[in-house]
């Protein structure tokens, strides 16, 4: 094994860490690596204290040094460095663009955008943007979890519009938030973005309260595609609700 395949396959198993303790045989499923070479590669990085174990024959985790390295880049790459496992995930597993916004007020600011590789059209990336709430799926997740108090304060305020199709009736953003589950899924089929179907779910910081949305999307010709919707709708809940027990349990 060269070095570099030995270092990409090192990085594979840390970001299949990333979204939680596992074992040598999970590793295994997860990255798709041989047992031998898993077991190998983290003998490796537990000597470094990159992994660590939680007793003989028990699972794995991230171990202190990569903390520390963490902890040196900063907040905002802290929370890049965790959630981007999640969103690799989902673009992988339903091919399309999978990203996440965090509230900045009354905004959704864009921080991450990953394509699933094999994509022939992509949608632009808006990482670094921000958007009022009402006007894409992951900031329409995170106002669904608004208290009402706070809710009616946002939509005091003049609701800007960002394109055609944005609600800029406050009763027209009450009846849409009304049709969220008690997930906070949102469903978009291209209502929100022309063109575009759009599947988002609130997650929680380590505050604990709501501060983010992650969602899936691609365009409407062929997204979801051979992934039928109700499986792409539950593998952004289940990304949403993980991503919450990981922040909040760190």
């Amino acid at each position: 094994m060269s070095g570099v395949q030995s270092i990409e396959r090192a990085f594979a198993l840390l970001r299949a860490l990333a979204r939680g303790p596992a074992g040598v045989t999970e590793l295994a499923e997860r990255t798709g690596l041989p047992k031998s070479t898993v077991a190998r590669l983290l003998a490796a990085l537990e000597t470094e204290e990159a992994v660590e174990q939680a007793d003989q024959g028990g699972g794995y985790s991230i171990g202190p040094t990569l903390g520390i390295l963490g902890a040196a880049a900063g907040p905002t790459a802290d929370l890049r460095s965790i959630a981007r496992p999640f969103i690799e995930d989902l673009a992988a597993a339903t091919g399309g663009s999978a990203g996440y916004t965090v509230l900045d007020g009354d905004e959704a600011y864009w921080v991450d955008n990953v394509d699933a590789g094999d994509e022939v059209v992509t949608l632009a990336d808006q990482s670094g943007n921000s958007f009022p709430l009402h006007a894409i799926a992951s900031g329409l997740a995170v106002l669904s979890r608004f208290e009402p108090a706070a809710l009616e304060a946002y939509l005091a305020e003049p609701v800007e519009a960002v394109h055609d199709l944005t609600l800029t009736d406050p009763d027209e953003i009450r009846r849409r938030l009304a049709l969220i589950d008690a997930n906070g899924l949102v469903v978009s089929r291209e209502e929100i973005d022309a063109g575009v179907n759009a599947y988002a779910a609130p997650f929680r910081g380590p505050s604990g309260e709501w501060e983010g949305g992650i969602y899936v999307q691609g365009p409407a010709f062929r997204f979801p595609g051979e992934t039928s919707e109700d499986d792409v709708a539950a593998m952004v809940v289940e990304a949403a609700t993980e991503l919450s027990e990981r922040l909040v349990g760190r």
